[in-house]
């Protein structure tokens, strides 16, 4: 096959046409490609924030379903609240130049039940106020199968210590969660009756730790 010198000359505007047409085409697909990346990041953003508050919803009628309708109680020199069942009794206590900043009662006859919610003024570790408040315990009550566990609330480190108490001739079963938020530690303790005890509560005892919030 033979080509004239016309041809010759028409063959690079030929190839110029089809490279050009081909990089239309490339730059239009990488258009498309990025909308849908951005598409995709959206939908797995609502996604993530619908699981968050179907999780919320869920933790708040699972504990009214359990322990009645919540009262939201805050703790305005800390900007922190957090939410207990409307019919437990609460009796505030205060403390002058202590280490514990915050302390409030509370107590469910019914439910066997009984506790309180603590900030304390702490700026050492972990590990050395977990060991303070393990002291506080053993010298108030006799313990045994004292365990500690690592947790994450509200995306907080805390611990979850778990032991059996005998107080007053009654035995108990204690959950107490540890949470550090901006140089303080948070603390709500559990004490429920072995006959009243039941294998929702620790997860009940959870979702109410999860109340706290940041206001």
């Amino acid at each position: 096959m033979c080509f004239t010198y016309a041809d010759l000359l028409f063959i690079p505007y030929n190839l110029i046409f089809i490279w050009g047409w081909k990089m239309k085409i490339l730059i239009e697909d990488k258009k498309k490609l990025g909308v849908m990346f951005v598409l995709m990041g959206l939908m797995i953003f609502i996604f993530c924030i619908g699981v968050k508050l179907d999780n919320r919803i869920r933790a708040t009628a699972f504990i009214q379903s359990n322990l009645g309708q919540l009262k939201k109680y805050n703790i305005d020199e800390y900007d922190i609240s957090y939410k207990l069942p409307t019919k437990w009794e609460i009796s505030k206590e205060s403390f002058n130049g202590e280490q514990i900043a915050y302390y409030n009662n509370f107590s469910s006859k019914d439910e066997g039940i009984n506790g309180f919610v603590q900030v304390w003024n702490y700026n050492g570790s972990f590990k050395d106020f977990l060991e303070i408040n393990k002291k506080i315990s053993q010298s108030e009550n006799k313990v045994k199968n004292f365990t500690a566990t690592n947790l994450n609330i509200n995306n907080q480190g805390a611990y979850l210590i778990t032991y059996e108490a005998n107080s007053k001739g009654d035995s108990y079963n204690a959950f107490e969660y540890f949470i550090r938020q901006q140089g303080n530690f948070i603390k709500f303790s559990f004490f429920i009756k072995d006959n009243k005890f039941n294998s929702t509560m620790p997860s009940l005892f959870k979702a109410l730790v999860e109340t706290v919030k940041k206001e």
